[in-house]
């Protein structure tokens, strides 16, 4: 059962939004074609937002307007950019978005994007993990040897997918890869999350990698 199994598609864009309605089918769906009819809205069901950002008028993510909304326990927002900049990811995830990725990526990247959300994780693209990685070890100073203690309690399978979602492997990457199906890549990578206590592929790729 879905934790959010309703969707507002906020876009003017009536291209974007046919887009988004083939991808997510049947889904309870609420249409807000401006960011002013969404700000006003309130809902008790849990739901998941899809902020089209090229929206005219839409407040910086700063302004109080958003507080609110990014903070509330029935709604997670994910915010999408037809010109997708790391910078503005950075922008929006620190503001409380729960994704941040392409508004015209294909169906299967949209339903990953909306299971890892409604799973209570955040969800970043591959070249905003990489360049965090990055950043992160040029401020840490690496450890003699690699640390992988983090293997000792996963078998040999979960290994392999933890080390390849650590490098910004996509679930469909990684089923082709070990050639097995999307559904065991998910329920390997949830045992994995399980026994290192971690939550997202943010929280492995640093652990992985021996910063955290």
């Amino acid at each position: 059962m879905k934790r959010y199994p309703a969707t507002i598609l906020v876009t003017h864009d009536k291209g974007l939004l046919t887009h988004w309605q083939r991808a997510f089918g049947t889904t309870k769906q609420t249409v807000a074609c401006e960011i002013a009819d969404f700000l006003q809205h309130q809902t008790a069901t849990p739901t998941i937002a899809w902020v089209d950002l090229s929206l005219t008028g839409r407040p910086l993510w700063t302004a109080p307007v958003w507080q609110g909304i990014l903070k509330s326990e029935h709604l997670r927002v994910v915010a999408a950019s037809s010109n997708p900049v790391d910078d503005e990811a950075m922008l929006a995830l620190d503001a409380g978005c729960a994704a941040y990725c392409h508004a015209f990526s294909d169906a299967a990247t949209l339903k990953q994007i909306r299971e890892v959300v409604d799973a209570g994780h955040v969800w970043i693209g591959k070249s905003l993990m990489q360049r965090l990685l990055h950043g992160v070890n040029r401020l840490v100073t690496p450890p003699p040897a690699p640390d992988n203690s983090w293997r000792e309690a996963l078998t040999q399978r979960e290994i392999e997918v933890a080390v390849l979602a650590a490098n910004g492997a996509s679930n469909n990457a990684i089923a082709m890869q070990c050639q097995i199906s999307e559904r065991t890549v998910k329920a390997h990578l949830s045992s994995v999350f399980t026994k290192l206590i971690i939550t997202d592929r943010l929280q492995l790729a640093l652990r992985v990698h021996g910063i955290h």
